[in-house]
């Protein structure tokens, strides 16, 4: 139990217990996961420029570089002079194995303390951008699919109900068909009620012997 809480409070990919560095992102759509920075932004490397971590909130057209090995994009005037992989460009993440977006370093003064530089700040914060996006698009998504489960609810309940309305009817003309047999004695025939295919047969009057001569004399 005590180590599944503790899942709770590190990073779902790199392990990382940093707790005010973790975010909550729906990763690898439909599970959601806690990243910490480094590990989103390295997840997440085509909406954010690298250098100076501003997230992209529509496609990038025009004055761009992008990764010869990953999706990561960086505006052009944003790359250094003197980065030593302008052509073809590769980005910090790919340029070195070891790269980490984020650096919090002990602070002198206090023991439990972390301080971070100017660059880690706007990592910090590219990053909580990209996870409040995420979050947003995922109860958007969720939201649609609960109204979804609704309206099939609701007609499934509704065929149900007819369903049922259906079995009531035959069930009660099933019991009028039999106390309706029970009290008549039976079923009866269509012929010993002189009826056939709604005709009516009606049996030829009788005759005596003195009127069949009178009608064969005329």
């Amino acid at each position: 139990m005590k180590r599944e809480r503790d899942h709770q409070f590190e990073c779902g990919i790199c392990g990382a217990e940093d707790r005010y560095l973790l975010h909550n992102v729906r990763h690898r759509t439909p599970s959601y996961r806690r990243l910490c920075t480094n590990c989103l932004l390295k997840d997440h490397r085509g909406l954010f420029c690298p250098f100076c971590f501003i997230v992209y909130e529509e496609p990038l057209q025009n004055d761009r570089s992008m990764c010869n090995k990953c999706p990561s994009i960086a505006h052009k005037p944003c790359i250094p002079s003197t980065y030593p992989h302008p052509t073809p460009f590769i980005c910090p993440s790919c340029s070195s194995p070891g790269f980490s977006f984020i650096n919090p370093t002990r602070n002198g003064d206090f023991s439990s303390g972390r301080v971070i530089d100017k660059d880690s700040a706007r990592a910090l914060v590219a990053a909580a951008k990209i996870a409040a996006i995420s979050m947003t698009k995922a109860a958007a998504l969720a939201r649609v699919e609960a109204e979804k489960r609704v309206k099939e609810a609701t007609f499934a309940k509704k065929r149900a109900r007819e369903a049922l309305e259906r079995l009531a009817y035959l069930a009660a003309k099933e019991n009028e068909m039999m106390e309706g047999i029970k009290g008549g004695g039976g079923v009866d025939d269509d012929a010993s009620k002189g009826n056939t295919n709604g005709v009516y047969l009606i049996s030829p009057p009788r005759t005596t012997g003195q009127q069949q001569q009178q009608w064969t004399l005329k």
